[in-house]
């Protein structure tokens, strides 16, 4: 995001709403600098103990203990400093420095430090005692700040300070979904490119949402096609779907979406193309016990390449959601998948949010190679198609639906959209057995 990260002598402010991360922010600075780079690093602290800082940093995967040993890291515990001895403490504070000359520092919380010593010596202390020291030994200095929820002033007169850079982490809540954003509006010598970026915090720390270039590749589409699973579908689209595209199926609860879902992942799966299954809205074992029940090799697929994911996105960003299926994307390297359903995602994000993660979603998918099937919750009279984002984004775009005849249900399909294929234009019958989905030639029937 900085190009060439912070330039040396710098101090940063690192401002944030409660629950934003501001602690883990500053903490994997200092850590990144130690195991990436051999970097010394000072830690002083006014809001935790030194335990309680070592225990849950460990949780996020970072052993500053074992730095300490190697005598790479220093924690400065301030917790008990009282306002009538904090300058004594800063005279200790600077005599560590100076000896130990890190490279790193950050100060958990400046609007502590700025409450026991005063504003008037606060800027003192950090435009001569420490800001000399970090201009002449080359170091960078995050000052952690805490910002009021839902205002707008840092608070604490911090951001009267003169800073070099100012990051600010702010914290959501839309209804269930957390949000996590960080914004930089300050940063000398460094061009910023984007206004915003959304993180998450995980068992492994802070992530960042790595956006994809929003621009098409240049390489020449595939003419390879392979199957959906299944054989008349396959006939019904001339061979079945090109390798590398999107195939959108659309249809109201009970028209059998998840079926055909199994059905491509399970085939393409036995016929050696490594293959998951993203559920957002039944367990994993519902799955499997339906494809058995449909009579489908579900159980020799998982073994030969498929791999079947679920969870439930609520509580989760779009970003989240987004991060976490391009990290199975990338570790698994699979060519195909199934994302079920797009209507589970949908009621857990506003249509932009969801709109801008498909897209992303879609650039993935694209650069690697990937064929993919995704389901969609909605009727359709096989002439239109609702959420038109993603009917967009869609290769391939296939109906389904039912209707009541003679007393009876009957399910029908259609291939409303299939690029650079010539699909059959007609609508069919399909029944679900237990062999699974069977599609008939359609007898003149109003739908």
């Amino acid at each position: 995001m900085l190009k060439d990260g912070f330039p040396e002598g710098f101090t940063v402010l690192v401002a944030g709403d409660p629950g934003a991360g501001k602690t883990i922010f500053g903490s994997t600075f200092l850590y990144n600098g130690m195991d990436q780079f051999g970097e010394k690093a000072v830690y002083v602290s006014l809001a935790e103990t030194k335990e309680d800082f070592y225990e849950e940093m460990k949780g996020l995967g970072m052993d500053f203990e074992k730095y300490e040993k190697e005598g790479l890291f220093k924690f400065i515990d301030l917790v008990t400093v009282t306002p009538e001895t904090v300058e004594k403490e800063i005279e200790l504070i600077m005599s560590e420095i100076l000896t130990f000359q890190p490279k790193r520092i950050v100060i958990d919380s400046i609007s502590t430090f700025a409450q026991l010593l005063g504003l008037k010596k606060t800027r003192m202390f950090l435009h001569t005692t420490l800001g000399r020291f970090i201009k002449s030994f080359g170091a960078v200095a995050f000052l952690v700040a805490e910002k009021p929820l839902g205002k707008e002033e840092i608070g604490f007169g911090v951001e009267e300070f003169v800073v070099d850079g100012v990051i600010v982490l702010k914290y959501s809540k839309l209804g269930e979904i957390v949000r996590r954003i960080m914004e930089i509006p300050k940063m000398r010598k460094r061009s910023v490119g984007r206004a915003e970026y959304e993180y998450i915090i995980t068992s492994k720390g802070i992530h960042f949402l790595e956006i994809p270039e929003l621009v098409r590749g240049t390489e020449e589409a595939s003419t390879e096609k392979i199957t959906t699973g299944i054989e008349k579908l396959d006939e019904l689209l001339a061979g079945g779907v090109y390798r590398g595209s999107i195939t959108l199926l659309v249809g109201m609860t009970g028209t059998g979406k998840t079926t055909f879902g199994l059905h491509f992942a399970i085939t393409n799966a036995l016929q050696g193309r490594k293959a998951i299954y993203f559920g957002f809205e039944e367990p994993i074992g519902q799955l499997i016990r339906a494809a058995r029940g449909y009579g489908l090799p579900i159980d020799e697929a998982l073994q030969n390449g498929l791999k079947l994911e679920g969870w439930v996105p609520e509580a989760k960003s779009p970003v989240y959601t987004f991060l976490k299926m391009k990290q199975m994307i990338d570790e698994f390297k699979p060519e195909v998948v199934v994302i079920d359903s797009l209507t589970a995602l949908r009621e857990h994000m506003d249509d932009t949010e969801l709109a801008k993660m498909l897209r992303y979603l879609s650039l993935l998918i694209k650069e690697h190679n990937i064929t993919a099937y995704i389901t969609l919750n909605a009727d359709t009279n096989f002439e239109t198609v609702p959420f038109t984002k993603a009917s967009t984004l869609a290769d391939n775009i296939i109906g389904l639906r039912y209707a009541i005849n003679e007393g009876v249900i009957e399910r029908y399909l259609s291939v409303i959209k299939a690029r650079g294929s010539n699909h059959s234009k007609k609508i069919h019958r399909y029944e679900i057995t237990s062999q699974g989905v069977v599609i008939y030639e359609c007898k003149d029937r109003t739908l």
